[in-house]
């Protein structure tokens, strides 16, 4: 599927705070599954390009909200590919965040 198709399919499947999602991409391609715990994890075999898994409260009935969550998911596990530096972090502070 697409980006777009990707979007539409978990905006369909409305996934709770509670469940656990795969996600990747190969080429121009998008997949996604829920994870059940224990279980075989997915083939890759040919690896994908780029994946992640993901579990978190979901943005629900708001579909303006969920395009601008599943974006950012997408762009954080693009960055893993050498996308976009998503670093948070200021280089000139130190760890621990001390305020």
């Amino acid at each position: 599927m697409d980006r777009a198709e990707l979007f539409g399919s978990l905006a369909e499947a409305a996934p709770g705070r509670e469940d656990i999602l795969y996600v990747e991409r190969r080429g121009e391609a998008y997949a996604w599954h829920r994870v059940n715990p224990g279980a075989e994890p997915p083939p890759t075999n040919p690896g994908p390009d780029v994946w992640m898994y993901f579990s978190g409260a979901w943005p629900q009935g708001d579909p303006i909200r969920l395009q601008a969550f599943c974006e950012d998911m997408v762009a954080e596990m693009e960055s893993m590919a050498g996308g976009d530096d998503r670093c948070r972090w200021p280089v000139d502070q130190p760890w621990p965040i001390t305020h």
